[in-house]
């Protein structure tokens, strides 16, 4: 990793790369510190896919909060099926006019998630395009800690706490 991170270093300070990023980086807060601590150049975004397996990336996703990394998500649907489906998610999702799939996208940009859509259907992606542009805008589709908590409680993540979100 190292290799290939100091190549990578090289191509920005050349100007050919605008910035670096990790993907499928599952490693405890302590390496995540150690990896920032040594790095000449730090990583900007992190690509991930938001499941149950890694914990929803709790321990990751703050640390890369507190350091100004985006995180984004893919196989955020897939992963999650359970989550969104939950009755209560769901209840929530028909009181707001939204698809399940929809809600719990809103739910992972609330928690300041990008999600990573990667659908082939155009219907969908128009969609997603105009749920994430009414986020983006400052409409509050999550609008508090309890409907966060309604779909966080859902997730099957041991260390998830609606408190560490916020």
């Amino acid at each position: 990793m190292l290799t290939a991170c100091s190549c990578m270093y090289e191509k920005v300070i050349e100007i050919t790369i605008a910035q670096l990023g990790f993907s499928n980086f599952y490693a405890q807060a302590g390496n995540v510190q150690w990896a920032y601590d040594i790095a000449r150049i730090n990583p900007k975004v992190l690509q991930n896919s938001f499941h149950t397996k890694s914990g929803h990336d709790v321990e990751l996703r703050s640390f890369f909060k507190e350091h100004d990394i985006e995180y984004q998500s893919f196989y955020t649907l897939n992963s999650n099926r359970d989550a969104y489906h939950h009755e209560a998610a769901v209840n929530m999702a028909t009181e707001k006019g939204l698809s399940p799939e929809a809600l719990f996208f809103s739910f992972v940009m609330a928690l300041g998630i990008s999600p990573l859509v990667g659908t082939t259907n155009e219907e969908y992606m128009k969609d997603d395009m105009i749920l994430m542009s009414r986020i983006r805008s400052g409409e509050k589709i999550i609008a508090n800690s309890e409907e966060l908590a309604i779909i966080g409680n859902a997730l099957g993540s041991p260390d998830w706490e609606v408190e560490d979100e916020l």
